[in-house]
């Protein structure tokens, strides 16, 4: 089992607006079959923390990879990317971890 997390570092006053937009992302990410898709925002963090994780669930990586294709390729996406970069201080970085233990 692995965990995909997307990190956002968005711009002051606009963290809300994310989450917000995030929301979406988890429908599609539903649709295209993910499990126990969660936004994470931050309580407090060391400097340089991202201020939202959104982050999944999944068996392997070539099961993400299927999923990230079925969700990016919708026009609606593209428009969606369009409206959340203005938020974000930087493009935000996805990482995947192997759970090694529960």
């Amino acid at each position: 089992m692995f965990v995909s997390r997307l990190a956002f570092h968005t711009l002051p006053g606009k963290t809300q607006m994310v989450e917000d937009k995030l929301q979406q992302l988890i429908k599609w990410v539903g649709q295209a079959g993910g499990q126990r898709a969660r936004i994470m925002r931050t309580h407090y963090g060391s400097p340089g923390a991202p201020d939202l994780i959104f982050e999944q669930e999944v068996e392997n990586p070539a099961t993400l990879e299927e999923q990230i294709k079925s969700v990016t390729e919708q026009d609606a996406f593209h428009r969606w990317t369009e409206d959340v970069a203005p938020l974000l201080e930087q493009s935000s970085k996805r990482e995947l971890y192997e759970i090694v233990s529960k």
